[in-house]
Formats: C-alpha cells, sequence, structure tokens
C-alpha cells in the first residue's frame, strides 16, 4: 500500500521507528506539539481525546508514553484528517488511535460526553482580527481562531471529560489571564502550570497548563522549561524524550 503521496513527505519522529507524513509546502507540526505531548499526565488505560489533531502528532507521541492507551485524534480538514489517518495505518497503530474528521465543537455528540479521562489540544494562538492570515487555507486555519476560539476548545474538553479529568493544552503566555478565566467558566480548575523560555535568561513565550475537572484549586506551578542550550541544541530534559543524553 502507497502511503505517501507526491506532495508529501515521511518524516523520522526519532522515538520508537514512528514516521509522519506531512505536506511538502502546508502545515507541519512544531515542537509545540512535542512539548505538550510530554507534558500532559497521563495513566495506563487512559481515554484520550486529541482535539484539532492535525496530521496526528499528538496521538502518535502518547503512544510512546503508555503501553495501554486509546486516542482519539479530532480534526476537522478533511485532508489533514487523512494524512493522519495515514499516518496511524503506516505506524500499525489503529488498536490504539482513531482519527475522526469532525468539528471539535460538537464532537462530544459522537464521541460521547463525560467519559474521556484526559483531552489535549495544541489551539489556534491567533485571536480573528490579530495579526496576518496566512494565505495558505491549512496554516491558517491552524494559526487563528478561524473554524473555533478558545473558548469553543475549552468548553469542548469540558463536555468530553470526566469527573477528575484532565485537560492539557500549549499555548501563548498573553492569553494566561483568559485561559483561567475560561476554564473556571466550564468547571476545569487549572492544577499544573509550566512556563517555556526559548533560553535561559529569556522571558517566556509559551506555557503548558494543565487543568482537572471539578477539581479544587491547588495550582501547581512547575520549573521552567528552557528549550535550547545553544542554537540548534536542545536543553538536557528535551534530548533524553529520543534516549540521548
Amino acid at each position: 500500500m502507497e502511503f505517501v503521496n507526491c506532495d508529501e513527505t515521511l518524516d523520522d519522529l526519532l522515538i520508537n521507528g514512528l514516521q509522519i507524513i506531512q505536506k511538502t509546502k502546508g502545515f507541519r507540526f512544531t515542537l509545540d506539539a512535542v512539548l505538550l505531548a510530554h507534558f500532559v499526565s497521563l495513566k495506563e488505560g487512559d481515554r484520550v481525546v486529541d482535539l484539532g489533531s492535525g496530521t496526528g502528532i499528538i496521538p502518535l507521541l502518547l503512544t510512546t508514553r503508555l503501553n495501554k492507551i486509546q486516542v482519539t485524534g479530532v480534526e476537522i480538514q478533511q485532508e489533514m484528517a487523512q494524512m493522519a489517518n495515514r499516518s496511524v495505518e503506516m505506524n500499525q497503530l489503529t488498536e490504539k488511535i482513531i482519527i475522526m474528521e469532525g468539528d471539535l465543537r460538537n464532537i462530544h455528540k459522537s464521541l460521547g460526553g463525560g467519559i474521556f479521562h484526559v483531552v489535549t489540544a495544541n489551539p489556534p494562538y491567533g485571536a480573528l482580527g490579530e495579526g496576518l492570515i496566512n494565505p495558505e487555507h491549512n496554516k491558517a486555519l491552524a494559526r487563528h481562531e478561524i473554524k473555533c476560539s478558545l473558548e469553543d476548545v475549552v468548553q469542548s474538553a469540558s463536555k468530553l471529560l470526566n469527573y477528575q479529568g484532565r485537560f492539557a493544552l500549549i499555548h501563548r503566555v498573553e492569553r494566561l489571564a483568559d485561559l483561567f478565566t475560561l476554564l473556571r467558566q466550564y468547571d476545569l480548575e487549572p492544577r499544573r502550570l509550566r512556563f517555556i523560555h526559548p533560553y535561559l535568561g529569556k522571558p517566556a513565550r509559551h506555557l503548558l497548563l494543565e487543568s482537572r475537572k471539578k477539581a479544587p484549586a491547588d495550582l501547581q506551578v512547575l520549573p521552567p522549561l528552557v528549550v535550547y542550550e545553544k542554537p540548534g541544541q536542545y536543553n538536557a530534559e528535551i534530548l533524553t524524550w529520543y534516549g540521548k543524553e
């Protein structure tokens, strides 16, 4: 079976022999998805939903963390969902990953509400009217809140999660106040927060945040994550994810 089309690349994820299909020109996953996949709290047997899965990078990476896990990726763009499905089949992970084409705003009607242990999301960072919209449609959807707002993502996570279920996402630091307000509005209490710095001594640009449904207030601020030791060299923590020192 041919998995890769002529306008696509097959890229090595450098972990567990996984590969991913991506467009040669168009949306390609970034380090943000990798950081989120390694941040979210997981337990054996968890049922996970990844909202806005794109090419399926987060579901693929989550399978490297646990033996028993079931991940459903939700992606609104048909082409991206089909690409993600081909990556799942190619990596022989159909027993662990399901990719669904659908709108995250009402996906609980198809998947079931209040039954999942974990929801993850790497949502668009840019609000409508903020900055320039990328002329490439799939990049525009990934970067700006065109098809869904931050509130849509939070509300969807709340509908999907069971009691004490965990919702983890990555976003820009300037949206932190918005995040706290929206999470509490939808019964999700912020519990783990980690700021991401590009280099030691540089301001944080992004954050990782995990909340729990209907949980008491007990926020833990984790040590900062510094991505690079120097240009082109990841720090030791990130390298350990790939079995390197």
